[in-house]
């Protein structure tokens, strides 16, 4: 196994599966209570309950990661008929700097990879008696993917595209974790051990497994999320058979189904995901997580609404470059709102009387699915008895839109945007298609148009504390 280490900056909170404040008083209790969380199956166990925890964290999945890439490639802006509060008003200006990066993904990333490798790392040596061959594959699955998700949203948002440059810097491959000044490995090297650890989870995986005692069965890692996660990466390395094939795994194992009408609606704001649906994996948003905010005026709900006795700021509201590209009668024409001139997104309105409102967040959809391999065999890869136009017409039967008859990349990328706004893709979609950015609905002064990858703008700077704390590490260029 590749031996690859910590940087220090990472350091000062790893190794506890707890988020506990003032982890540093408490170094020594904490490094007791691991070592007999690692020395049984049932301890590791729930440590891998808690894996997924810093998803929600206002600086992932539940904030940042999302309206960041929406905010800098034309889906979204601050709006002007609102006040607002200030928040994310540089975003759409590409106004970057290694002061100003995504430095909470950069560190809850790693901090989860940690969590990750301490479970593979202790789990052939604890003490297994109480659990089935099963059960101990099942959990090493969830740390695979746990630790391939993290690498995965750290290279495509600080590396260039793999389809641009798979040979430049991207970010340092962590399996196991130890004190250290870890130099970037390269995009190509990143992906490599992303699908290690995907394949080798999907061979552990049972079919039927779900976490026990989740609220949220969607929330849990199953197999056909690590399949559907194999899907997007071989998509972003632009192996369209691997990535068709995938796709073609989830699509064909019968658990999920595009939903329509009200039910489309609806499964946005659901308690939980609907079962049988289209959501394959997600955050379960909850006020009980630790990396709440407390007040939730981080989050994507509080963000993105306003006007509604939820407290919203509305400091985020999609673009009219977005809306305009929907048909009149398109049922996603209804998760947007007018006002004035602005339009706010209702995606993330919250569940139903929670204020201020928790959201679960959509990672891995059926539509996804279906995008993928129409691209992937735009792009040339082939599956019996299906063909882009049929896959995208699948979609667009459910959201009562029309569908290209004969797809092409433009098409299935305008067909993405569509369907996946406001859940993150759009800025790495823009990339890794070697697509130049251009805006029309743009209120700024600097930077309205960005050239194709691999123009710097495509990889975000590296956060100044780790620059600081690691001497080993290099900034990308541009900043």
């Amino acid at each position: 196994m590749k031996k690859t280490i910590i940087g220090l900056a990472l350091i000062a909170t790893a190794g506890t599966f707890t988020a506990c404040n003032g982890f540093l008083d408490e170094e020594p209790l904490m490094k007791q209570s691991n070592e007999l969380t690692f020395s049984t199956f049932d301890g590791l166990n729930q440590a891998g309950a808690a894996l997924c925890t810093r998803f929600q964290s206002d600086g992932w999945y539940d904030g940042e990661f999302v309206l960041r890439s929406e905010l800098r490639a034309g889906n979204a802006k601050n709006p002007k008929s609102i006040p607002g509060s200030g928040r994310y008003r540089t975003d759409t200006q590409w106004n970057y700097n290694e002061s100003s990066t995504m430095g909470t993904l950069w560190s809850y990333a790693y901090y989860t990879i940690t969590y990750a490798n301490n479970i593979l790392t202790n789990i052939e040596s604890s003490d297994n008696s109480d659990a089935t061959p099963q059960q101990v594959n099942n959990l090493k699955a969830e740390a695979l993917f746990t630790r391939a998700l993290c690498h995965f949203d750290l290279v495509i948002t600080f590396g260039q595209p793999y389809t641009v440059a798979p040979d430049s810097p991207g970010v340092p491959v962590v399996l196991v974790t130890e004190n250290g000044k870890p130099a970037r490995n390269t995009v190509s090297e990143v992906f490599d051990q992303i699908v290690a650890d995907l394949t080798e989870a999907e061979s552990l995986m049972s079919d039927s497994y779900v976490r026990a005692g989740v609220d949220d069965a969607a929330a849990s890692i199953t197999k056909p999320a690590i399949q559907a996660l194999l899907s997007r990466v071989y998509l972003y390395m632009g192996k369209w058979q691997n990535a068709a094939d995938y796709a073609t795994k989830v699509i064909n194992s019968g658990k999920y189904s595009l939903a329509s009408g009200a039910d489309y609606l609806g499964m946005f704001s659901a308690a939980v995901a609907p079962a049988g649906g289209e959501i394959i994996f997600e955050v379960y948003g909850s006020k009980k997580n630790d990396y709440w905010d407390n007040s939730g005026w981080q989050h994507l709900a509080y963000i993105t609404s306003w006007g509604d006795g939820n407290d919203g700021s509305g400091d985020v509201c999609a673009t009219a470059d977005l809306v305009n590209l929907y048909e009149a009668g398109d049922i996603r024409l209804k998760l947007f709102a007018q006002n004035e001139n602005d339009w706010l997104t209702l995606k993330y309105a919250g569940k139903a009387g929670s204020v201020p409102r928790e959201t679960n967040v959509p990672i891995l959809r059926l539509s996804e699915m279906y995008l993928n391999r129409a691209e992937a065999i735009v792009k040339g890869a082939t599956v019996s008895g299906v063909t882009a136009a049929s896959d995208l017409a699948k979609i667009a039967a459910c959201r009562n839109a029309k569908a290209p008859a004969a797809p092409g990349q433009e098409d299935v990328f305008t067909e993405r945007r569509k369907e996946l706004q406001f859940e993150g893709h759009i800025a790495y979609d823009y990339a890794r298609c070697k697509k130049a950015l251009v805006r029309t609905d743009f209120d700024e002064t600097v930077n309205k148009d960005i050239p194709a990858a691999p123009d710097y703008h495509w990889a975000l700077p590296i956060p100044k504390r780790e620059l600081d704390a690691n001497e080993n590490m290099t900034q990308n260029e541009g900043y």
